[in-house]
Protein backbone atom coordinates (compact mmCIF):
# COMPACT_ATOMS: atom_id res chain seq x y z
CA UNK A 1 0.00 0.00 0.00
CA UNK A 2 1.07 3.51 -0.93
CA UNK A 3 1.64 5.78 2.08
CA UNK A 4 -0.71 8.74 1.72
CA UNK A 5 2.42 11.29 1.64
CA UNK A 6 3.97 9.44 -1.40
CA UNK A 7 0.23 8.86 -3.01
CA UNK A 8 -0.02 12.70 -2.84
CA UNK A 9 3.67 14.35 -3.83
CA UNK A 10 2.88 12.20 -7.44
CA UNK A 11 -0.15 13.65 -7.75
CA UNK A 12 1.14 16.92 -7.02
CA UNK A 13 4.46 16.76 -9.48
CA UNK A 14 1.76 15.94 -11.91
CA UNK A 15 0.39 19.42 -12.35
CA UNK A 16 2.62 21.61 -13.99
CA UNK A 17 3.51 25.15 -12.51
CA UNK A 18 6.04 25.80 -14.42
CA UNK A 19 6.86 29.88 -13.58
CA UNK A 20 6.52 31.71 -15.84
CA UNK A 21 3.66 31.28 -16.59
CA UNK A 22 3.21 29.63 -12.96
CA UNK A 23 -0.78 29.13 -13.42
CA UNK A 24 0.05 28.50 -9.84
CA UNK A 25 -4.14 28.08 -9.40
CA UNK A 26 -3.99 24.49 -10.47
CA UNK A 27 -2.11 23.41 -7.23
CA UNK A 28 -4.53 25.72 -5.34
CA UNK A 29 -7.02 24.05 -6.42
CA UNK A 30 -5.44 20.93 -5.69
CA UNK A 31 -4.84 21.81 -1.74
CA UNK A 32 -8.45 23.25 -1.30
CA UNK A 33 -9.73 19.99 -2.48
CA UNK A 34 -7.81 18.14 0.28
CA UNK A 35 -8.67 21.22 3.49
CA UNK A 36 -12.57 20.82 2.24
CA UNK A 37 -12.08 16.94 2.66
CA UNK A 38 -10.64 17.42 5.97
CA UNK A 39 -13.18 20.50 7.16
CA UNK A 40 -10.20 22.94 7.78
CA UNK A 41 -10.81 26.25 6.71
CA UNK A 42 -8.69 28.13 4.04
CA UNK A 43 -8.57 31.33 2.00
CA UNK A 44 -7.15 32.08 -1.77
CA UNK A 45 -5.67 35.14 -2.73
CA UNK A 46 -5.42 36.15 -6.47
CA UNK A 47 -2.71 38.54 -7.46
CA UNK A 48 -3.33 37.95 -11.26
CA UNK A 49 -5.42 35.90 -13.44
CA UNK A 50 -3.99 32.28 -12.43
CA UNK A 51 -1.87 33.44 -9.96
CA UNK A 52 -3.07 31.89 -6.95
CA UNK A 53 -1.73 31.51 -3.30
CA UNK A 54 -4.06 29.60 -0.64
CA UNK A 55 -3.62 29.92 3.41
CA UNK A 56 -5.21 27.44 5.76
CA UNK A 57 -5.27 27.50 9.11
CA UNK A 58 -5.81 25.66 12.24
CA UNK A 59 -6.88 28.21 14.91
CA UNK A 60 -5.32 27.51 18.70
CA UNK A 61 -5.94 28.99 21.89
CA UNK A 62 -3.07 32.53 20.70
CA UNK A 63 -1.22 31.73 24.13
CA UNK A 64 1.93 31.63 21.54
CA UNK A 65 2.28 33.83 18.53
CA UNK A 66 1.57 31.92 15.05
CA UNK A 67 3.42 29.78 12.82
CA UNK A 68 3.83 29.55 9.53
CA UNK A 69 4.80 26.16 7.35
CA UNK A 70 5.42 28.13 4.27
CA UNK A 71 6.08 26.48 1.19
CA UNK A 72 5.42 27.53 -2.67
CA UNK A 73 3.96 26.40 -6.01
CA UNK A 74 5.70 27.30 -8.66
CA UNK A 75 8.85 25.38 -10.35
CA UNK A 76 11.25 26.13 -12.70
CA UNK A 77 11.83 25.17 -16.16
CA UNK A 78 12.14 21.24 -17.06
CA UNK A 79 12.79 20.48 -20.42
CA UNK A 80 11.74 16.84 -20.75
CA UNK A 81 13.66 16.69 -23.52
CA UNK A 82 16.84 16.30 -21.01
CA UNK A 83 14.79 14.34 -18.17
CA UNK A 84 14.94 10.49 -17.91
CA UNK A 85 11.59 10.59 -17.27
CA UNK A 86 8.25 12.80 -17.45
CA UNK A 87 9.18 15.45 -15.30
CA UNK A 88 5.35 16.21 -14.84
CA UNK A 89 4.65 12.65 -14.21
CA UNK A 90 5.21 11.77 -10.60
CA UNK A 91 6.25 8.62 -11.19
CA UNK A 92 7.53 6.32 -8.57
CA UNK A 93 10.76 4.39 -9.47
CA UNK A 94 13.40 2.49 -7.83
CA UNK A 95 12.30 3.89 -4.42
CA UNK A 96 11.99 7.71 -5.58
CA UNK A 97 9.22 9.97 -6.46
CA UNK A 98 9.98 11.58 -9.51
CA UNK A 99 9.69 15.16 -11.23
CA UNK A 100 10.22 18.58 -11.29
CA UNK A 101 9.66 20.57 -7.73
CA UNK A 102 9.99 17.39 -5.73
CA UNK A 103 13.51 18.84 -3.96
CA UNK A 104 12.13 22.55 -4.68
CA UNK A 105 9.86 22.73 -2.95
CA UNK A 106 6.38 20.33 -3.17
CA UNK A 107 8.30 17.81 -1.12
CA UNK A 108 8.51 20.01 1.46
CA UNK A 109 4.89 21.42 1.02
CA UNK A 110 4.16 17.89 1.17
CA UNK A 111 5.78 17.41 4.56
CA UNK A 112 4.19 20.84 5.78
CA UNK A 113 0.71 19.64 4.65
CA UNK A 114 0.81 16.35 6.58
CA UNK A 115 1.72 17.90 9.51
CA UNK A 116 -1.27 20.04 9.46
CA UNK A 117 -3.64 17.40 8.65
CA UNK A 118 -2.19 15.40 11.57
CA UNK A 119 -2.81 18.21 13.66
CA UNK A 120 -6.23 17.87 12.72
CA UNK A 121 -6.78 14.21 12.92
CA UNK A 122 -5.16 14.08 16.40
CA UNK A 123 -7.09 16.88 17.53
CA UNK A 124 -4.77 18.29 19.01
CA UNK A 125 -4.90 21.27 21.56
CA UNK A 126 -2.89 23.82 19.83
CA UNK A 127 -1.28 27.09 22.24
CA UNK A 128 -1.04 29.29 19.03
CA UNK A 129 -2.83 29.40 15.41
CA UNK A 130 -0.89 26.61 12.86
CA UNK A 131 -1.14 27.88 9.24
CA UNK A 132 -0.46 26.30 5.63
CA UNK A 133 0.95 28.89 3.15
CA UNK A 134 1.27 27.86 -0.66
CA UNK A 135 2.18 30.82 -2.27
CA UNK A 136 2.61 31.96 -5.70
CA UNK A 137 5.39 33.39 -7.92
CA UNK A 138 8.77 32.61 -5.60
CA UNK A 139 11.00 31.29 -8.60
CA UNK A 140 10.78 34.74 -10.05
CA UNK A 141 11.12 37.15 -7.21
CA UNK A 142 7.70 37.20 -5.33
CA UNK A 143 6.27 40.33 -6.67
CA UNK A 144 2.89 38.37 -7.58
CA UNK A 145 3.56 35.62 -4.23
CA UNK A 146 4.52 36.45 -1.32
CA UNK A 147 5.18 40.17 -2.07
CA UNK A 148 1.82 40.64 -3.23
CA UNK A 149 0.14 39.32 0.01
CA UNK A 150 2.53 40.99 2.50
CA UNK A 151 1.76 44.15 0.48
CA UNK A 152 -2.05 43.97 0.57
CA UNK A 153 -2.71 41.94 3.29
CA UNK A 154 -0.42 42.57 6.10
CA UNK A 155 -2.67 41.30 8.84
CA UNK A 156 -3.30 38.02 7.53
CA UNK A 157 0.48 36.93 7.98
CA UNK A 158 1.45 37.62 11.01
CA UNK A 159 3.73 34.91 13.15
CA UNK A 160 6.46 34.60 15.45
CA UNK A 161 8.17 31.89 13.36
CA UNK A 162 8.09 30.85 9.50
CA UNK A 163 9.39 27.36 8.20
CA UNK A 164 10.50 27.51 4.73
CA UNK A 165 12.86 26.07 2.41
CA UNK A 166 16.52 26.48 2.48
CA UNK A 167 18.22 23.51 4.81
CA UNK A 168 18.55 20.12 4.03
CA UNK A 169 20.32 17.12 5.77
CA UNK A 170 22.99 15.72 4.11
CA UNK A 171 24.75 12.19 4.62
CA UNK A 172 28.43 12.43 3.23
CA UNK A 173 28.88 15.59 4.25
CA UNK A 174 31.06 14.45 7.09
CA UNK A 175 31.98 10.97 7.97
CA UNK A 176 30.14 8.83 10.08
CA UNK A 177 27.08 11.72 10.96
CA UNK A 178 24.35 13.77 9.56
CA UNK A 179 24.40 17.60 8.45
CA UNK A 180 21.55 18.93 9.13
CA UNK A 181 22.03 22.85 8.25
CA UNK A 182 19.16 24.93 9.49
CA UNK A 183 19.18 27.91 7.14
CA UNK A 184 19.04 31.53 9.17
CA UNK A 185 20.03 33.34 6.67
CA UNK A 186 20.56 34.39 3.01
CA UNK A 187 22.57 36.88 1.23
CA UNK A 188 20.16 40.11 -0.47
CA UNK A 189 20.13 40.11 -4.31
CA UNK A 190 21.09 43.56 -6.54
CA UNK A 191 20.40 42.71 -10.20
CA UNK A 192 21.81 44.88 -12.30
CA UNK A 193 21.18 45.64 -16.00
CA UNK A 194 23.98 47.92 -17.51
CA UNK A 195 23.49 49.02 -21.02
CA UNK A 196 25.37 51.31 -23.76
CA UNK A 197 25.59 53.04 -27.37
CA UNK A 198 27.64 54.12 -29.88
CA UNK A 199 27.69 54.30 -33.60
CA UNK A 200 26.56 51.54 -35.60
CA UNK A 201 28.94 50.90 -39.14
CA UNK A 202 30.06 48.59 -41.43
CA UNK A 203 32.15 44.88 -39.67
CA UNK A 204 35.06 45.84 -42.32
CA UNK A 205 35.83 49.08 -41.08
CA UNK A 206 35.60 48.46 -37.13
CA UNK A 207 35.99 52.31 -35.05
CA UNK A 208 36.42 52.49 -31.70
CA UNK A 209 32.87 53.26 -30.54
CA UNK A 210 31.64 50.00 -30.75
CA UNK A 211 28.95 49.18 -27.89
CA UNK A 212 30.16 45.72 -27.35
CA UNK A 213 33.62 46.05 -27.32
CA UNK A 214 33.08 48.77 -24.81
CA UNK A 215 30.50 46.73 -22.72
CA UNK A 216 32.84 43.56 -22.76
CA UNK A 217 36.10 45.66 -21.71
CA UNK A 218 33.83 47.42 -18.76
CA UNK A 219 32.83 44.25 -17.53
CA UNK A 220 36.02 42.48 -17.66
CA UNK A 221 37.32 45.55 -15.20
CA UNK A 222 34.30 44.95 -13.31
CA UNK A 223 35.02 40.80 -12.60
CA UNK A 224 39.00 41.12 -12.30
CA UNK A 225 38.40 42.89 -8.76
CA UNK A 226 38.79 39.95 -6.21
CA UNK A 227 36.56 40.81 -3.92
CA UNK A 228 37.41 40.28 -0.10
CA UNK A 229 36.75 37.77 1.63
CA UNK A 230 33.96 38.64 4.92
CA UNK A 231 32.86 36.30 7.93
CA UNK A 232 29.42 37.05 9.29
CA UNK A 233 28.35 35.96 12.57
CA UNK A 234 26.28 32.49 10.32
CA UNK A 235 29.13 31.73 9.02
CA UNK A 236 31.36 31.75 11.80
CA UNK A 237 29.03 29.47 13.87
CA UNK A 238 28.99 27.34 10.47
CA UNK A 239 32.32 26.89 10.44
CA UNK A 240 32.57 26.46 14.48
CA UNK A 241 30.19 24.12 14.14
CA UNK A 242 31.86 21.90 11.54
CA UNK A 243 35.76 22.40 13.08
CA UNK A 244 35.71 19.63 15.08
CA UNK A 245 35.11 17.53 11.53
CA UNK A 246 36.99 19.41 9.20
CA UNK A 247 40.93 18.91 10.32
CA UNK A 248 41.84 21.70 7.89
CA UNK A 249 40.20 24.20 10.45
CA UNK A 250 42.14 23.07 12.68
CA UNK A 251 43.92 26.83 13.47
CA UNK A 252 40.57 28.44 13.32
CA UNK A 253 39.06 26.38 16.00
CA UNK A 254 42.23 26.96 18.60
CA UNK A 255 42.31 30.91 17.77
CA UNK A 256 38.43 31.42 16.40
CA UNK A 257 39.79 34.87 14.39
CA UNK A 258 38.32 35.72 11.14
CA UNK A 259 41.94 36.21 9.44
CA UNK A 260 42.99 33.34 10.40
CA UNK A 261 39.41 31.60 9.01
CA UNK A 262 39.49 33.53 5.42
CA UNK A 263 43.62 31.83 5.44
CA UNK A 264 43.04 28.27 5.87
CA UNK A 265 39.90 28.98 3.67
CA UNK A 266 42.13 29.66 0.89
CA UNK A 267 44.98 27.78 2.10
CA UNK A 268 42.93 24.26 1.60
CA UNK A 269 40.94 25.55 -1.88
CA UNK A 270 38.15 25.70 0.00
CA UNK A 271 37.75 29.26 -2.00
CA UNK A 272 37.35 27.20 -5.13
CA UNK A 273 34.35 25.51 -4.36
CA UNK A 274 31.28 27.59 -5.65
CA UNK A 275 29.28 26.89 -2.68
CA UNK A 276 31.77 27.95 0.16
CA UNK A 277 32.61 31.02 -1.89
CA UNK A 278 29.47 32.50 -2.00
CA UNK A 279 29.36 32.32 1.61
CA UNK A 280 32.21 34.09 2.69
CA UNK A 281 31.78 36.55 -0.37
CA UNK A 282 29.69 39.35 -2.27
CA UNK A 283 29.68 37.80 -5.72
CA UNK A 284 28.98 38.92 -9.32
CA UNK A 285 28.24 36.64 -11.85
CA UNK A 286 27.56 37.91 -15.54
CA UNK A 287 24.67 35.95 -16.87
CA UNK A 288 23.48 37.81 -19.52
CA UNK A 289 24.97 39.49 -22.19
CA UNK A 290 23.21 40.45 -25.82
CA UNK A 291 24.38 42.74 -28.91
CA UNK A 292 24.33 42.78 -32.53
CA UNK A 293 21.98 41.09 -35.08
CA UNK A 294 24.38 40.26 -38.33
CA UNK A 295 28.00 39.24 -38.29
CA UNK A 296 28.77 42.52 -40.52
CA UNK A 297 27.27 45.16 -38.54
CA UNK A 298 28.64 47.13 -35.77
CA UNK A 299 26.18 46.98 -32.96
CA UNK A 300 24.70 50.25 -31.91
CA UNK A 301 23.39 48.75 -28.43
CA UNK A 302 24.82 46.07 -25.69
CA UNK A 303 23.32 44.94 -22.94
CA UNK A 304 24.35 42.41 -20.01
CA UNK A 305 22.66 41.78 -16.50
CA UNK A 306 24.55 41.08 -13.22
CA UNK A 307 23.51 38.96 -10.72
CA UNK A 308 24.98 40.19 -8.04
CA UNK A 309 24.70 38.71 -4.13
CA UNK A 310 25.52 40.80 -0.96
CA UNK A 311 26.15 38.67 2.12
CA UNK A 312 24.29 40.24 5.52
CA UNK A 313 25.20 43.70 6.50
CA UNK A 314 26.61 45.04 3.31
CA UNK A 315 25.32 48.65 1.63
CA UNK A 316 23.82 47.78 -1.74
CA UNK A 317 23.75 51.26 -3.03
CA UNK A 318 27.42 51.27 -1.79
CA UNK A 319 27.78 48.07 -4.14
CA UNK A 320 26.36 50.15 -6.60
CA UNK A 321 28.43 52.63 -6.28
CA UNK A 322 31.57 50.40 -6.63
CA UNK A 323 30.19 48.46 -9.69
CA UNK A 324 29.59 51.68 -11.11
CA UNK A 325 33.61 52.47 -10.46
CA UNK A 326 34.94 49.76 -11.78
CA UNK A 327 33.34 49.86 -14.77
CA UNK A 328 34.87 53.11 -15.75
CA UNK A 329 32.55 54.02 -18.85
CA UNK A 330 30.39 56.97 -17.39
CA UNK A 331 28.44 56.50 -20.32
CA UNK A 332 26.93 52.73 -19.39
CA UNK A 333 23.53 52.71 -17.50
CA UNK A 334 22.92 51.04 -14.86
CA UNK A 335 19.35 49.97 -14.04
CA UNK A 336 18.56 48.06 -10.74
CA UNK A 337 16.24 45.43 -11.51
CA UNK A 338 16.09 43.92 -8.03
CA UNK A 339 17.32 44.43 -4.47
CA UNK A 340 16.47 43.28 -1.01
CA UNK A 341 19.19 43.21 1.79
CA UNK A 342 20.59 40.21 3.15
CA UNK A 343 18.72 38.95 5.89
CA UNK A 344 19.11 36.97 9.36
CA UNK A 345 16.89 35.38 11.77
CA UNK A 346 18.46 35.26 15.73
CA UNK A 347 18.35 31.95 17.25
CA UNK A 348 17.94 32.92 20.97
CA UNK A 349 14.32 31.40 21.28
CA UNK A 350 12.36 28.63 22.33
CA UNK A 351 11.19 27.47 19.09
CA UNK A 352 15.04 27.10 17.59
CA UNK A 353 15.55 24.75 20.92
CA UNK A 354 12.57 22.62 20.15
CA UNK A 355 13.79 22.36 16.55
CA UNK A 356 17.05 21.22 17.86
CA UNK A 357 16.04 18.89 20.12
CA UNK A 358 13.96 16.69 17.23
CA UNK A 359 16.80 16.79 14.91
CA UNK A 360 18.89 14.98 17.78
CA UNK A 361 15.34 12.63 18.21
CA UNK A 362 15.24 11.98 14.98
CA UNK A 363 18.77 11.76 13.05
CA UNK A 364 21.73 9.39 14.31
CA UNK A 365 24.93 11.76 15.49
CA UNK A 366 23.50 15.03 13.90
CA UNK A 367 25.20 18.49 13.74
CA UNK A 368 22.88 21.51 13.23
CA UNK A 369 25.38 24.29 11.63
CA UNK A 370 23.39 27.42 10.96
CA UNK A 371 23.54 28.03 7.16
CA UNK A 372 23.54 31.03 4.84
CA UNK A 373 21.80 30.78 1.86
CA UNK A 374 23.26 32.07 -1.03
CA UNK A 375 20.05 32.20 -2.66
CA UNK A 376 17.34 33.63 -1.89
CA UNK A 377 13.27 32.79 -0.86
CA UNK A 378 10.32 34.28 0.15
CA UNK A 379 11.54 33.92 3.75
CA UNK A 380 13.06 37.36 3.07
CA UNK A 381 9.47 39.37 3.13
CA UNK A 382 9.03 37.74 6.69
CA UNK A 383 12.06 39.16 8.22
CA UNK A 384 11.92 42.44 6.71
CA UNK A 385 9.13 42.64 8.69
CA UNK A 386 10.80 40.92 11.90
CA UNK A 387 9.95 37.72 11.96
CA UNK A 388 11.83 34.62 12.58
CA UNK A 389 12.24 32.63 9.92
CA UNK A 390 14.27 29.39 9.31
CA UNK A 391 15.15 26.72 6.20
CA UNK A 392 14.42 23.38 7.15
CA UNK A 393 13.89 20.39 5.04
CA UNK A 394 14.85 17.24 7.11
CA UNK A 395 15.95 14.86 4.51
CA UNK A 396 19.38 13.28 4.36
CA UNK A 397 20.88 13.01 0.91
CA UNK A 398 24.23 12.99 -0.64
CA UNK A 399 25.74 16.05 -1.36
CA UNK A 400 25.47 15.74 -5.44
CA UNK A 401 22.09 15.40 -4.96
CA UNK A 402 22.19 19.32 -5.23
CA UNK A 403 22.48 19.77 -8.25
CA UNK A 404 18.87 18.05 -9.30
CA UNK A 405 17.60 21.28 -7.45
CA UNK A 406 16.99 23.61 -10.90
CA UNK A 407 18.89 20.57 -12.60
CA UNK A 408 18.49 17.41 -14.03
CA UNK A 409 15.89 14.59 -13.03
CA UNK A 410 14.67 16.05 -10.02
CA UNK A 411 13.66 12.99 -7.37
CA UNK A 412 13.08 12.54 -3.87
CA UNK A 413 13.60 9.22 -2.30
CA UNK A 414 10.04 7.40 -0.65
CA UNK A 415 12.49 6.91 2.69
CA UNK A 416 13.18 10.95 2.73
CA UNK A 417 9.66 11.74 2.34
CA UNK A 418 8.09 9.37 5.44
CA UNK A 419 11.11 10.24 7.35
CA UNK A 420 10.92 13.98 6.43
CA UNK A 421 6.89 14.09 7.21
CA UNK A 422 7.30 12.12 10.26
CA UNK A 423 10.19 14.69 11.46
CA UNK A 424 7.66 17.92 10.51
CA UNK A 425 4.36 16.32 12.26
CA UNK A 426 6.95 15.50 15.99
CA UNK A 427 8.00 19.18 15.15
CA UNK A 428 5.08 20.95 14.64
CA UNK A 429 3.60 18.76 17.89
CA UNK A 430 6.53 20.13 20.12
CA UNK A 431 5.97 23.72 18.57
CA UNK A 432 2.10 23.60 19.24
CA UNK A 433 1.61 21.89 22.44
Amino acid sequence: MIPESVEILSKYLKINTTNPPGNEVKAARFFAAIFEKENIPYRTYESQPGRVSLKATLTGSGQKGPIILLNHMDVVLANPGEYALDPFGGEIVDGYICGRGALDMKGIGVMQLMAILAMKGEAVSLNRDLVFLAVADEETGGSLGMKYLMENYPEDFKAVLVLNEGGQGFSNMVPDKTVMLLATGEKGPCWLKLSGKGPSGHGSTPHSRNALVRMTKALNRVLAVELPVIITPIVEEYFKKLSSEWSFLDPFKKDGQHKTLARVLKKSGMLEVPQINAMVRNTISLNLLKAGHKINVIPDYAEAQLDIRLLPGQDTRAFIDFIKEALADIEIEIEVLLASPGNVSDTDNDDYLIIQDVVNDHFKNPLMPLYLMSGITDSRFFREKGITAYGFFPVVVPVEHLSMIHGLDEKISIDNLIKGTAVYIDLVRKLCT
